[in-house]
């Protein structure tokens, strides 16, 4: 904490411009929050985004929302909500509960599901051919900037651990996914997906998807 706030203060100290910051409430303990909203509270923070989660929790257990109150309480600066906002009912829950919070940063619920903000929104439900051509396009500008096959399968796995919810027999189609070794297969695999099932509602994060 002492580092972070020397940094804060030469950063703060040339005003170049606006500064906002996105931290989780502590290391190893939710307590320590308490002396780091100190320092935050120190420094004219653009938004302070907070996930309610330890680094130590990486993405297990429940956002702690009970911190998050006190954060809400305790900040002098514009908070920002970030954690577990996966649908449209995690997004309308979180909102009846916190309604002095009006941003939200959205993180793997939009990897999962591109088309989350638009539903949250009320303009459009997840159709399967536009998540088809939003996979296609994001494998095609990976494979412009990315040198090589293992680069790309890389990420694409990455993107599939979030996607592959959308589908049933989930379990298979990742186990084949994650064997790829050479970007024709891992094509081929996909496409075999999208032609031969549907999106479905019963997911293991419940998302607000048509068939």
């Amino acid at each position: 904490p002492e580092r972070l706030d020397q940094f804060f203060d030469e950063v703060f100290s040339q005003q170049i411009t606006d500064i906002s910051v996105k931290t989780r409430i502590g290391k190893e303990s939710p307590e320590e929050f308490y002396h780091l909203i100190e320092i935050f509270n120190k420094y004219p923070i653009k938004e302070l985004t907070i996930h309610p989660r330890i680094q130590t929790d990486y993405y297990k257990n429940k956002p702690n929302l009970t911190v998050f109150k006190d954060v809400i309480t305790l900040s002098k600066n514009p908070i920002a909500y970030n954690g577990d906002i996966f649908t449209v009912e995690d997004f309308h829950t979180f909102t009846e509960e916190f309604p002095q919070i009006d941003a939200i940063m959205l993180g793997r619920g939009l990897i999962a599901n591109p088309a989350l903000i638009l539903q949250i929104l009320g303009q459009q439900t997840l159709e399967k051919q536009t998540l088809h051509a939003f996979h296609d396009r994001l494998v095609n500008d990976y494979q412009e900037v990315m040198s090589g096959d293992v680069n790309v399968l890389y990420k694409m796995k990455e993107v599939w651990s979030y996607m592959i919810h959308l589908f049933p027999e989930r379990e298979k189609y990742m186990k084949k996914i994650r064997k790829c070794m050479k970007l024709s297969d891992y094509k081929q695999i996909v496409e075999e997906l999208f032609c031969n099932h549907e999106l479905q509602i019963d997911t293991g994060f419940s998302y607000n998807v048509t068939k």
